[in-house]
């Protein structure tokens, strides 16, 4: 699909060029540029129609943000927008300029450049429309092709609980080292008081050079005292996919696998995970998407067309003149025999996650355990700015085989299952192991 393939050159080429124009210094009509380049490309290429106004006084307005956060009063006031793309890009530039103009020295033209692109994604408020800084760009290039890793001790966390809890702890990082276990709770990491923290601060204070310290108060279930870990950080590889056999309530082997993103070579993963399974004799599979956030559509393609037989659609997407498409899985991968399927979703399943699950829906290939995940299905692209930045850009509406849009909605599991708050417990897991050994032969309804 040629679609596919501009998206993959895209973030290659891109990539490559990320470190040298990252260092070179922004002038203020630079940075006026990084602006205009951003909201053209919106105007040109975002799946609904754009106003430039809308975007330009939004634009305006996380710049004199940034004037204001760094204690400085913006004398000028925003222009009146015409919706004319042209004069309203004039409008702005002229105004963006005064404002640098007032901020220097003390506000740099990057910062004020990021303030006001932001604030333009965020009026759009569409998940897959984003801005991404240089050193994110990489980070998330990075995940989609399989390779990412960071200097940390290697966890998963629970974002919605307070304080947060592990989720999972990777294996052979330092977190495994160290002893911690899914289900203890960090109270504070370095002496100080994370309980009420969201989970991104937490991770911040968490990472860190490779050979450094960091110690985590933690409480685990069933002790009454917090107790410290001392945790050495090292480079932790984030893994694709990881897989295990586990016992159903009736002694049967279920096949569990733990699919992280539909990033590169997770197919053939998968692949393998099956054929192993296939020796062993499992009599039914999980397949984990808890906290997949997604990734290329390729990807999705292969994953899918183990479990959707006869080309059929995995989802369509629908391009910005109303134009449908299939994506349509290939028969040649279909795996046989097809044993009953449990899929496990939460908030932290999107894209891709969401595409498959939505899929298993309206098929009925698999039962869905869990929560309603995060409602953020569509294609997009991304764009390398001037500076090494980028901005990834909803493209087209992805909906399910049936017509059903995800996106904003999510896809609400069959068996409402709540994670454990502060536990080691896994009750969504649990509840699909108990379903699965009810199941009789490959043929059962996963409904």
């Amino acid at each position: 699909m040629k679609r596919l393939a501009l998206l993959v050159c895209l973030l290659l080429v891109a990539c490559g060029n990320a470190n040298a124009t990252e260092r070179a210094a922004l002038t203020p009509p630079a940075s006026a540029a990084l602006v205009q380049q951003v909201v053209g490309l919106l105007l040109d290429r975002y799946v609904d129609p754009l106003d430039s106004a809308t975007l330009y006084a939004a634009a305006y307005r996380g710049a004199a943000d940034a004037v204001q956060a760094a204690g400085l009063t913006p004398e000028g006031r925003a222009p009146d927008f015409t919706g004319n793309s042209r004069r309203d890009a004039e409008l702005f530039r002229e105004a963006y300029l005064t404002l640098a103009r007032e901020a220097a020295p003390k506000v740099d033209p990057r910062t004020l450049a990021y303030g006001a692109i932001g604030a333009v994604t965020k009026t759009i408020d569409e998940c897959h429309t984003a801005f991404l800084t240089p050193e994110q760009y990489r980070q998330v290039t990075a995940g989609l092709e399989g390779t990412a890793n960071y200097a940390g001790i290697g966890v998963g966390i629970r974002p919605a609980t307070r304080p947060v809890v592990i989720s999972e702890v990777f294996p052979d990082s330092p977190a495994a080292r160290s002893g911690l276990r899914p289900g203890d709770a960090i109270l504070a990491v370095n002496g100080t008081d994370v309980a009420d923290l969201p989970a991104d601060q937490i991770a911040q204070l968490v990472r860190g050079p490779a050979g450094t310290q960091v110690t985590l108060t933690i409480r685990r279930p069933g002790e009454e005292a917090p107790r410290e870990i001392a945790i050495t950080r090292a480079q932790v590889p984030v893994p694709v996919l990881t897989s295990d056999i586990k016992t159903a309530p009736d002694g049967s082997k279920i096949g569990y696998i733990k699919l992280y993103s539909f990033s590169r070579g997770a197919d053939e993963e998968l692949q393998r995970a099956l054929e192993r399974f296939r020796e062993e004799g499992v009599a039914g599979l999980v397949l984990d998407l808890r906290g997949n956030g997604g990734g290329y559509i390729d990807t999705l393609e292969k994953i899918a067309s183990r479990f959707i037989s006869d080309s059929k659609p995995v989802a369509y997407t629908v391009e910005r003149g109303g134009e449908r498409e299939a994506i349509r899985t290939d028969p040649s991968l279909y795996a046989t025999p097809q044993r009953p399927l449990a899929i496990l979703i939460d908030a932290g399943s999107a894209s891709s996650s969401e595409a498959l699950a939505a899929a298993a829906r309206d098929y009925g290939f698999a039962r869905l355990f869990g929560e309603t995940t995060a409602g953020c299905l569509a294609t997009a692209s991304t764009f390398q700015l001037e500076d090494g930045s980028a901005v990834q850009i909803t493209l087209e509406k992805v909906v399910s085989p049936e017509g059903r849009e995800i996106n904003r909605v999510g896809q609400a599991p069959d068996e409402a299952v709540a994670p454990s708050p502060a536990s080691a417990a896994d009750p969504v897991l649990e509840a699909a192991l108990r379903w699965l050994a009810g199941q009789q032969g490959a043929g059962a309804s996963a409904r």
